[in-house]
């Protein structure tokens, strides 16, 4: 046991003081920031002066009641650009990003034309279809002479939302939502992916490395092969979340120095933290976005970190020991590509079998993945946000033990004789052979 502990201490120690880990663990919480805030700072560097559009309405009866916008402004004209609108764009295009035809009696023929070199954008068409539309339905409301109909309409228009209210199993009411579901259900497969593959072939490319440049025989010679496979495999599982946690205090910091922890973490209204940053682009938050911040404040995170670390533990420990014996297996990282591929499909199909479960969440596709321990750390991940009973987790995690357990027994037979075998193309046949 304590040559195990001098190797775990050994690999962890030779891969956290690597620069790549330094800076990949420095970089990635500040860059997923930015990716966050992108939107916001592209409409910064994409806004600019109003552009000019030009209005001709030649039933002259509609062209003033288009509002300017922050992107735009409105100008009318006489009677002489109605003759000839390209020509008169032609001695105006320096200062004219487009020209809106209005055709006379449009109530009645319920279209219009915007004229430009280029195509315009979609806040242009949409904010004539929404001023139009208004201003037509008024005016044919207003024509059946009904006295106070607008109020009456007012009246009788219905403002119906969907409120979602979720029994847990002790019969408590729960808030929920589907979009946030979905949303953090598939946040939580995409990070359940990326730890397994990304530090499984970290484990793989490590075995390969020390094989090539025959330092295993050095280390066998005072220890056990299990023992040095599982040296490495508990050592880059304690890289991949040290690698975490100072992910999660870094995007803290970062979060806060952007000003957005209040969202991220829980502050006293994430509500205000939202409108804040979105005030000067659009102003005042929707109702939809309120609500699912809400949501997300409401979430037990608590128990989704730990589930994602009990499926995230047994799922490295599953994969994490396949690439370990596969990696034992050949003397050339090109080499492993025969055995890394179906591994890679199992986990590709393991997530899309996570994206297809998002609208039925309990059928049968994803109740089953989430028993099978190839699928389940990635499927289950997708369920969670949505609620899931406790005597399937806790049946789909002892699943997944008992059957990583058994591959890491299994890939300790491979590893043994693998990786000791030099200068001969090892063949899935020769690994079954080695397994007995």
């Amino acid at each position: 046991m304590n040559k195990l502990f001098i190797i775990i201490r050994r690999e962890y120690l030779n891969v956290v003081v690597r620069k790549s880990f330094i800076v990949t663990t420095l970089l990635i919480p500040f860059i997923s920031i930015l990716c966050m805030l992108a939107p916001m700072l592209l409409m910064g560097l994409n806004d600019g002066e109003q552009r000019t559009v030009v209005v001709i309405d030649e039933g002259a009866q509609m062209s003033n009641i288009i509002e300017d916008t922050d992107e735009f402004r409105f100008v009318s004209v006489d009677s002489l650009a109605k003759k000839n609108p390209r020509n008169y764009y032609e001695g105006v295009r320096d200062s004219v990003y487009a020209i809106v035809v209005l055709p006379e009696n449009l109530a009645k023929r319920e279209y219009l034309s915007v004229f430009s070199e280029k195509p315009v954008s979609h806040s242009l068409v949409s904010h004539l279809e929404e001023t139009f539309n208004k201003e037509i339905t008024d005016r044919n409301i207003e024509a059946l002479g009904i006295p106070d109909i607008q109020d009456k309409i007012e009246e009788c228009t219905a403002h119906v939302s969907v409120s979602e209210i979720r029994w847990g199993e002790d019969g408590v009411v729960e808030s929920s939502s589907v979009e946030v579901s979905q949303i953090i259900g598939l946040m939580l497969a995409m990070f359940s992916y990326i730890f397994v593959l990304m530090y499984g072939a970290m484990i793989m490319n490590g075995v390969i490395e020390e094989k090539t440049n025959r330092i295993v025989e050095v280390i066998v010679s005072s220890c056990k092969p299990i023992e040095l496979m599982m040296g490495k495999i508990i050592s880059i599982a304690l890289v991949g979340l040290t690698q975490m946690f100072l992910w999660g205090v870094l995007i803290f910091i970062a979060s806060a120095v952007f000003g957005l922890s209040g969202v991220l973490y829980g502050g006293s209204d994430p509500i205000e933290t939202v409108n804040a940053m979105t005030a000067a682009h659009g102003g005042a938050m929707s109702v939809d976005v309120e609500s699912i911040v809400r949501e997300i404040s409401n979430i037990k995170f608590g128990q989704l970190f730990l589930s994602f670390l009990f499926y995230g533990i047994g799922g490295f420990l599953l994969f994490g020991s396949l690439f370990a014996a596969f990696g034992s297996a050949v003397d050339q990282p090109n080499d492993s590509s025969q055995f890394v591929t179906p591994v890679m499909m199992i986990e590709v199909f393991a997530l899309w079998a996570g994206v297809a479960c998002i609208e039925n969440p309990d059928g049968p596709l994803a109740v089953w993945c989430s028993y099978i321990p190839f699928t389940s750390p990635i499927v289950m991940m997708v369920r969670l946000p949505y609620g899931v009973p406790t005597w399937e987790l806790v049946t789909s995690i002892a699943l997944l033990y008992a059957t990583a357990f058994t591959f890491v027994w299994l890939a300790g037979r491979i590893y043994r004789r693998g990786i000791l075998m030099y200068g001969k193309k090892v063949s899935f046949m020769d690994i079954f052979r080695w397994i007995k």
